[in-house]
């Protein structure tokens, strides 16, 4: 049962938010009363997510560019009169084993998963003064639970993790929050996954207990944020610095897994593309 959430009035700036756990975390937090501006490349996508959350500006841009991040940060600004959040659901996960990941595949994971979240954050840091403002970054469980074919990944939320600490230390007027979060469907997470090389990575997961037999869905994820959102804010004296969010699922066992993989190679269980962590 979801909570009692009340963001009216929250100025929030989601970034990420045309699809998957961005987009369902903007939506609810435009239902619960929050004002937002959402921010990605993919423009027509960005509409379509204001028209759902009945409101809100779009903002498209490339995060990676520096340029970018500072033009966004004083167009919300603007539009909103202030910014009391900046949510970051952004991230770019390769599935390669690190033997074949080549520089532009490591280069890639790191400008969308480390350089982007820190422009967006010094741009929003310098526009915004010493006014207190929540920070908000989803990090991965694959940090603390290393997985076949997720190292580079792993490593650039590794990576993201330590950036975060270093804006607490930097910077203590702001709020800073690190949510790790686990399997969920559905997303573009998936979307540039090689069928060989996840079909030889299931197994090996499974050995793990890393697939479990059911996923989060995407929009219970977006309700949990917007709520984790308005109880920060709610509490500014406050701060949540570490948080995990996973399903309540046991593992897939090696056998079930192998039987479902016999007859959907290279697919993710239950067809799900997945955050997987």
């Amino acid at each position: 049962m979801a909570l009692t959430v009340d963001l009216q009035g929250s100025r929030v700036l989601l970034v990420g938010a045309s699809s998957g756990i961005g987009r369902a975390t903007a939506i609810a937090v435009a239902r619960s009363g929050g004002r937002i501006a959402v921010v990605g490349r993919r423009a027509a996508q960005l509409d379509e997510v204001v028209e759902a959350a009945g409101g809100g500006f779009a903002l498209p841009a490339d995060l990676r560019q520096q340029e970018d991040c500072q033009r966004v940060v004083a167009e919300a600004i603007d539009k909103l009169g202030g910014l009391d959040a900046v949510l970051v659901p952004i991230g770019y996960s390769p599935l390669s084993f690190l033997r074949d990941a080549d520089s532009a595949l490591w280069a890639d994971a790191y400008a969308t998963n480390v350089t982007a979240p820190s422009l967006v954050t010094a741009a929003a840091v310098e526009a915004l003064g010493g006014s207190s403002t929540l920070f908000l970054y989803l990090s991965s469980v694959s940090v603390a639970n290393p997985a076949h074919g997720l190292g580079v990944y792993a490593a650039s939320k590794a990576a993201l993790d330590h950036s975060i600490i270093g804006w607490r230390l930097e910077h203590p007027e702001h709020r800073f929050t690190r949510l790790s979060v686990g399997a969920t469907t559905p997303t573009d997470i998936y979307r540039d996954f090689s069928a060989d090389v996840l079909t030889a990575c299931l197994p090996l997961w499974a050995s793990s207990g890393l697939v479990t037999k059911d996923f989060m869905r995407v929009e219970d994820v977006g309700v949990a944020i917007s709520e984790l959102t308005a109880l920060v804010l709610a509490h500014p004296e406050i701060s949540i610095d570490e948080l995990t969010v996973v399903p309540a699922s046991p593992p897939m066992a090696s056998d079930e897994l192998a039987e479902y993989s016999s007859e959907n190679a290279g697919v993710i269980p239950a067809s799900r593309a997945s955050e997987a962590g």
